[in-house]
């Protein structure tokens, strides 16, 4: 048995002592069992896990069962350190020894649950406790409706409710603070802030969780002007109060007071934590100041504070994308740096970070280090396979999860079914279709949906692909009828794609590129098929936004707009030549497909993606990859061009649109030229 891994410092809402005053003293009595159970409560308190389970062990090879108090003291230090699977495989050998479990027990493992953030199991076992028929006390109410409040269960916390009213617990500030975020995290403030009054010493944490609950719920003002009346009421504020009002107003868009109450929280003799840092850079990326987070990021190392998990998490979502690469490998330098990169959480953000930005390889070494692999990390490397254009890793990396134990989820099934269609593996993919639920006990939802959508278009069997929307017992969404537009478009299907899009305009009648292609669409049908016409704005009114994308270029970041006139005469030039070169090759473009591009370059001019690649291909080495973020889908035009910019150049060129991630090297596509 290993040690357990210290529990790590957070703040609940829930605050007790964990030793408990039901639990008798084992010195009580001088008999060898109670000396027994003295050493056993001795290395409980020294943390000598190994040595208390050798000696209950021991116990019981001598004949002596131990107690209901030897089991309550491990079961419960266990609990405490956070490792619930051995609590809970110690309460199955008490049982099984004849002993039953009493409310210390059961109350232990409960608040053990909550203080893990397993809120799910802590209810499973209250509910297993008043199975048993144990009744519980104050402490285990209040336990109970913490774990309601993480989860956000307000019937069943209104419930505890009243059973802490019928056992008189419901003003004991334990209860009464467990109650008030119950109901605050619920959004029901006005319940929160009864029971706040209610309570008749309020403590610290009944302060916390009031302030917490006006923040959360959008009221600043409501929350700042309790924060201002704590001290005087003798409550000193901490550093929960402080990050509480700090993480209130960034998260509601008041950054200029969120960074005031951080740049004075210090003269007030309260200390920034960790936590402080980590809100402030969680907010920045969640209100999208994404270069503004890394500079607290930086920041906060200069001034020796470290960054944990929470820190490195919050910020890597931020530099997930083709022109942060850079960045990345930064923050994965610090990452290494502290130590972090074994925690399963931030190696699985790696794989994805790496994935997006384009270095599938980085992804790769990545994913082969990381020691503890679970569902999650196998999803993120084959998706990341699956971006990149290579299915066939796709299927191999599913088959060897399968091997290693690991069981497939929704998730993994949606990926294989796409990867079977880029194969054109298309009764493989439909057997997995077929028989998942059975199989992986996944029931298909509208991602398996759309992927087998997607793969019977791909393979042109455009009626089967249409039949599965028009059969399937869900209502299909508008990834499933942007399949079969792609799929009708790619085959020259006018009849299928005009369907598929006047079902999309239906379903996003604001959405201007969806109007723009069934404006396109129904330009070209004419009057030759019975589809309803669908009312759309004028095109100059549909066109109003003009399309960008963004390249980094020598670790800077640049914009263009489509019709910019931004690039030197040299490259402007250049751009010109090329096109002239390029000439006999570009009339193939999109043969076969239908032309229902969202933007047309002789309305808008030349395309953002044309300038960004070849000012590119003038400011920066040839090794370097060039790295374009679209903020519409390529058109066919552009796409051939970046195929032969990167034949003609020997570059990869990446350019990923709202649709696919395309990598261009010496003159092919990863998306095979369907997109």
């Amino acid at each position: 048995m290993q040690k357990p891994k210290p529990r790590k410092n957070r703040s609940f809402s829930l605050h007790f002592s964990w030793s408990s005053p039901s639990l008798p003293s084992p010195l009580s009595s001088p008999n060898p069992t109670t000396s027994r159970n003295s050493m056993i409560f001795g290395c409980c308190r020294s943390c000598e896990w190994e040595e208390a389970r050798r000696l209950l062990d021991e116990m019981r090879r001598e004949g002596t069962e131990p107690g209901v108090v030897t089991w309550n003291t491990l079961i419960s230090s266990y609990a405490r350190s956070g490792d619930l699977d051995v609590a809970v495989d110690l309460l199955g050998q008490m049982e099984e020894c004849g002993v039953e479990p009493d409310v210390v027990t059961w109350t232990s493992l409960v608040s053990g649950f909550v203080h893990s953030d397993r809120g799910d199991e802590a209810l499973q076992c209250f509910i297993r406790m008043r199975v048993a028929g144990v009744e519980p006390n104050g402490m285990t109410i209040a336990c109970a409706i913490s774990a309601c409040a993480s989860l956000k269960l307000l019937r069943q916390g209104s419930q505890l409710h009243c059973h802490a009213i019928k056992i008189g617990t419901v003003n004991n500030v334990l209860s009464g603070n467990s109650l008030v975020d119950m109901y605050a995290k619920c959004g029901e403030i006005v319940a929160a802030y009864r029971i706040f009054n209610e309570i008749p010493e309020k403590d610290i944490f009944s302060w916390n969780s009031m302030v917490a609950g006006y923040a959360q719920a959008g009221y600043c003002g409501k929350a700042y002007e309790l924060f201002c009346k704590m001290e005087s009421y003798g409550i000193q504020r901490n550093v929960i109060t402080w990050n509480t009002m700090i993480s209130g107003y960034i998260r509601n868009g008041d950054d200029e007071r969120a960074f005031e109450l951080f740049q004075t929280m210090e003269s007030y003799g309260v200390k920034k934590d960790t936590a402080s840092w980590n809100i402030l850079i969680a907010g920045s990326v969640h209100n999208g100041y994404f270069d503004r987070a890394l500079r607290i990021f930086w920041q906060m190392q200069s001034v020796l504070i470290k960054p944990d998990y929470i820190t490195i998490l919050s910020i890597i979502p931020a530099f997930a994308n083709l022109v942060a690469a850079w960045k990345v490998r930064e923050i994965h330098a610090c990452i290494f740096h502290h130590n972090l990169e074994m925690d399963g959480k931030i190696a699985n953000a790696l794989i994805n970070a790496y994935s997006k930005s384009g270095d599938l390889a980085g992804a790769c070494a990545v994913f082969d280090r990381h020691s503890s692999r679970n569902t999650i990390s196998w999803n993120c490397i084959i998706v990341a396979h699956l971006l990149h254009g290579s299915p066939t890793k796709v299927v191999d990396y599913f088959f060897k999860m399968k091997q290693q134990g690991v069981l497939p989820d929704h998730t993994t099934l949606t990926a294989v079914i796409r990867a079977y269609g880029m194969e054109g593996m298309v009764s493989e993919g439909r057997e997995i279709f077929l028989n998942m639920d059975k199989d992986y006990n996944v029931t298909p939802d509208l991602d398996h949906y759309a992927a087998m959508v997607d793969l019977l278009g791909r393979s042109g069997r455009l009626q089967e692909a249409y039949a599965i929307i028009d059969e399937m017992p869900l209502a299909p969404n508008l990834t499933l009828w942007e399949s079969l537009l792609t799929s009708a478009r790619m085959h020259g299907n006018v009849r299928l794609a005009l369907l598929a899009a006047t079902e999309m305009s239906m379903i996003e009648p604001n959405d201007p590129r969806i109007q723009v292609v069934v404006s396109s669409l129904q330009d070209l049908a004419g009057q030759s098929f019975d589809v309803p016409k669908v009312t759309v704005h004028s095109k100059e009114r549909m066109l109003g936004g003009v399309e960008s994308c963004s390249t980094e270029i020598r670790n800077m970041v640049y914009l263009f707009s489509t019709g910019d006139k931004v690039a030197s005469e040299h490259e402007a030039a250049e751009l010109k030549v090329m096109m002239i070169e390029m000439g006999p090759s570009m009339l193939s473009a999109g043969n076969g497909t239908l032309e229902v591009e969202e933007e047309k370059e002789e309305v808008a001019g030349i395309h953002c993606e044309k300038l960004a690649i070849i000012v590119g291909i003038s400011n920066s080495p040839h090794f370097r990859s060039i790295r374009i973020i679209k903020t519409a889908r390529m058109c066919n035009h552009c796409h051939t061009f970046a195929k032969l910019v990167s034949k003609k150049y020997g570059r990869q060129i990446l350019i990923k649109d709202p649709k696919y991630l395309h990598k261009f090297e010496n003159g092919n596509c990863s998306c095979d030229d369907y997109w």
